[in-house]
């Protein structure tokens, strides 16, 4: 499979829609949302008035989930910390979609949209290899930064994560 943090970045650029997790006391929510990437650095378009920003203002951590739809399956789950980025915020202009760069009337309109920023703490990747069965895929990045790879071999072992 060659570097994971390589792997993952990869896959995460092929894609374009995932599922945003979040959760608020007691309630989950999961949302289909738009992406892209910047590095390992999740970033989701979303209109400002809806449900998972109040969520996010009580709770900040996440996760993400995508997957393929076709043979060999390939899926990926993503756990981090979310930050909202306004359009006020410089950083919003920045991160949005080429299409939108690209046009002022696009622009305009993005402003209805907050970006998510999801940045990852862990990540585990599925890949299906043909003829050879399954294999995990473990990134992780601890509180000082620092990122660690691994490959899991078991199914008994990545439940213990």
């Amino acid at each position: 499979m060659g570097n994971v943090r390589d792997e993952i970045t990869r896959y995460l650029k092929k894609n374009r829609y995932c599922v945003l997790c979040t959760c608020a006391g007691n309630a989950p929510r999961a949302t289909p949302v738009r992406y892209q990437t910047d590095d390992l650095t999740i970033i989701i378009y979303s209109e400002r008035f809806t449900k998972k920003f109040s969520y996010l203002k009580k709770n900040r951590t996440v996760a993400i989930a995508l997957h393929s739809t076709r043979s060999p399956i390939k899926g990926l789950q993503l756990w981090g910390t979310a930050e909202v980025v306004t359009h006020r915020d410089p950083r919003h202009a920045a991160y949005l979609f080429p299409e939108a760069k690209r046009s002022t009337k696009l622009q305009e309109a993005c402003k209805v949209l907050n970006l998510i920023l999801v940045a990852p703490q862990r990540i585990v990747m599925l890949d299906q290899v043909p003829g050879r069965g399954y294999r995990y895929y473990v990134w992780e990045r601890d509180k000082s930064g620092r990122e660690t790879e691994r490959e899991v071999k078991t199914i008994r072992e990545l439940s213990r994560l």
